[in-house]
């Protein structure tokens, strides 16, 4: 008996099934992106599709849900739930086509955070060196290597000892006479003995040239930099292509644990995500892969363990711990990289599963550790990263915010990129919403940021009330019933880009809700522990994507953030990318990143009994305490 296949409606694609794999396992082997929010476990119910065709089982009946759609033509099912067992014709909706991984250039990502004048002089990761060695003579016998060493430490001190790889020094005397002993020399900073990267013949026209990378689980981005002026040359980003096996970290370590290849998958997709995103670099700038000899790059702990193709499971479980915190420096070839095969490749130290690289990249960045003032810094993502402190103590905390304002769970919602709505403000006068988006595309979704602006409207305008209960006595045909649930229609069908009308349902605003008071109340609880207040902070950095774009007012008036006075509030944007820009061009700067780690207390909040009492207070808007916001009006 022939293999079932699964006709993909609009992608002209016909996959093969094999036996009892699901429709969203066929997808991903056919390139066909669904969106899985959930990472395959049936709970989000992102991936509904529409079956025009055929017939499948359902993999779990407890999660299984089968409807007629309103136009009779097909039947609403589950992608993660489908078994396949015959032949089917099946139509992607576009809520649950994952969205455009399309390359953005953008202009420096790095902002006003990045000062060099501090860390000065500059000792890039891998320095180049031009070299003209004297050939041996009976009088002068000494190896090629001791004779490489010698002309290297006579000119630059520090520079010796030097050790090199064996697969190197097999190269080392046919590249010395090939050049008459005129060649470049790379070499890489360690952490302890320098190290030869690569000999080359030494030519005017060769570039030295490095990268900054931020490893985000939502998007990645990549900063190209010029090693010897300390220049960056461009930046680009696109979303984490792992993005089809879960939105959030957690759910994509449960692919991989049940998934044969769910590693190799992930690995296998963050690393097409960089090189993808690097070869569009080289393209732009006239680049070859083997004149970038060094990367720093910045990323949770799971996202660095899937780049490693290390097992990310232990993260998951308690105590949630890394398979390393601190990471030697690394050859790009085993990272499978687009760049000169020895190329280093530095990787910030995590503090914990949950506390990584990319926050002790932006603690170093931000300059925390030098401050004489208290100081916040703040990562609003999935697990809330809080950092407080100065320059005599750091200390950490995550907490479980949950994805809410990353889109998870919420049906309008949709990452930053083209059709996302950022801005939102509901007219109760007038019973008009407006709006804007992302390159002033039709509207196809909600990102984080108008979440938040959504939930403050609304709560101005009474729609909901302070325990983010839709009021379905509104007088506005918005406010209707749907499943048995109170809703919220934001657009109409004719107003968006996928004929589809953009709503709010009350489960999905008491997610959000619960997601605001996870941050805020984690953050409370561990100003509480040090005795301290929301006003005793002078300095709030707001870090991360979602970070960059929020409107802090909005934020403040709905309880996401304390209500302290907005001149100490600061937009920072990608302090991980910053961070890495920083390490990549300084030793001094990889010292004490290494250094704020060794340094830095973690406070493990999901066993405070003060965490869930604060919680449940902050699950209101802004809070059941409303004298902690004075300054808001709701």
């Amino acid at each position: 008996m022939a293999a079932p296949t699964v006709t993909f409606q609009d992608y002209d694609i016909v996959a093969t099934a094999q036996p009892g794999e699901v429709m969203l396992d066929v997808a991903h082997r056919s390139g066909v992106r669904i969106v899985s929010y959930c990472g395959g476990q049936g709970s989000c119910g992102q991936c509904e599709v529409i079956i025009l065709e055929g017939a499948v089982k359902p993999k779990d009946p407890a999660r299984w849900r089968e409807e007629v759609t309103e136009d009779g033509r097909g039947r609403r099912v589950l992608a993660c739930q489908s078994v396949i067992t015959e032949n089917i014709t099946v139509e992607i909706p576009a809520h649950a086509q994952a969205e455009d991984l399309t390359i953005r250039d953008v202009e420096t990502l790095t902002g006003e955070l990045v000062d060099l004048s501090e860390f000065l002089p500059l000792a890039p990761l891998t320095r180049q060196f031009a070299l003209q060695l004297p050939p041996p003579t009976h009088d002068d016998t000494l190896s090629d290597l001791d004779r490489l060493i010698h002309c290297l430490a006579a000119d630059h001190e520090g520079l010796a000892p030097l050790t090199i790889d064996l697969s190197l020094l097999r190269q080392l005397p046919a590249a010395l006479r090939e050049n008459n002993f005129q060649v470049a020399i790379a070499v890489t900073d360690t952490g302890f003995t320098p190290k030869i990267a690569a000999v080359r013949p030494s030519r005017a026209s060769e570039k030295s040239l490095g990268l900054a990378i931020d490893v985000g689980t939502s998007t990645v981005a990549v900063q190209l930099v010029d090693l010897q002026a300390g220049q960056p040359l461009a930046a680009s980003m696109r979303r984490n292509g792992q993005i089809s096996y879960g939105e959030d970290v957690i759910s994509r370590i449960v692919w991989t644990q049940q998934h044969k290849d769910g590693l190799v998958q992930m690995h296998q997709a963050i690393q097409d995500t960089i090189n993808e995103i690097l070869s569009h670099l080289y393209a732009q700038h006239d680049v070859s892969p083997e004149e970038v000899i060094a990367v720093s790059m910045a990323g949770n702990a799971t996202m660095i363990s899937f780049l490693l193709n290390i097992d990310a499971t232990p993260i998951r479980r308690t105590p949630h711990t890394p398979a390393a915190s601190v990471l030697p420096v690394l050859e790009a070839q085993q990272l499978g990289l687009a760049t000169h095969p020895q190329a280093a490749v530095f990787c910030h130290p995590a503090v914990s599963g949950f506390v990584g690289g990319d926050i002790t990249a932006g603690i170093l960045a931000t300059r925390m550790p030098k401050s004489d003032q208290l100081c916040l810094l703040v990562d609003v993502g999935t697990n809330g990263e809080i950092v407080i402190g100065n320059q005599d103590w750091l200390m950490a905390a995550s907490c479980s915010a949950g994805p809410g304002f990353e889109g998870v769970g919420i049906e309008a919602a949709m990452p930053a990129t083209a059709g996302a709505i950022t801005n939102l403000r509901y007219d109760d006068e007038t019973d008009t919403v407006e709006y804007q988006t992302i390159q002033e595309q039709p509207p196809r979704g909600i990102c984080g940021t108008g979440l938040v602006e959504m939930i403050a409207s609304l709560a101005e305008s009474q729609v909901i009330d302070r325990t983010g209960t839709i009021n379905t006595d509104f007088p506005s045909k918005r406010v209707r019933q749907k499943d048995y649930e109170a809703e919220f229609v934001l657009l109409w069908p004719e107003e968006t880009a996928i004929d589809e009308a953009l709503s709010i349902r009350q489960h999905e605003l008491d997610d959000l809700l619960r997601s605001k008071a996870a941050m805020l109340a984690g953050i409370t609880v561990l100003l509480s522990r040090l005795g301290l207040q929301a006003e005793d902070i002078k300095r709030m950095y707001l870090a991360g994507a979602f970070g960059a774009s929020l409107d802090v007012e909005k934020a403040v008036a709905i309880g996401l953030l304390p209500d302290i006075p907005r001149e100490r509030i600061h937009v920072v944007g990608n302090s991980a990318l910053a961070g890495a820009y920083l390490t990549l061009m300084s030793r001094q700067a990889r010292e004490e990143a290494k250094a704020i780690v060794a340094s830095l207390t973690y406070i493990d909040l999901s066993g405070d009994t003060n965490f869930m009492d604060e919680f449940v207070a902050s699950d209101f808007i802004p809070h059941t305490d409303l004298s902690r916001f004075p300054s808001v009006n709701i």
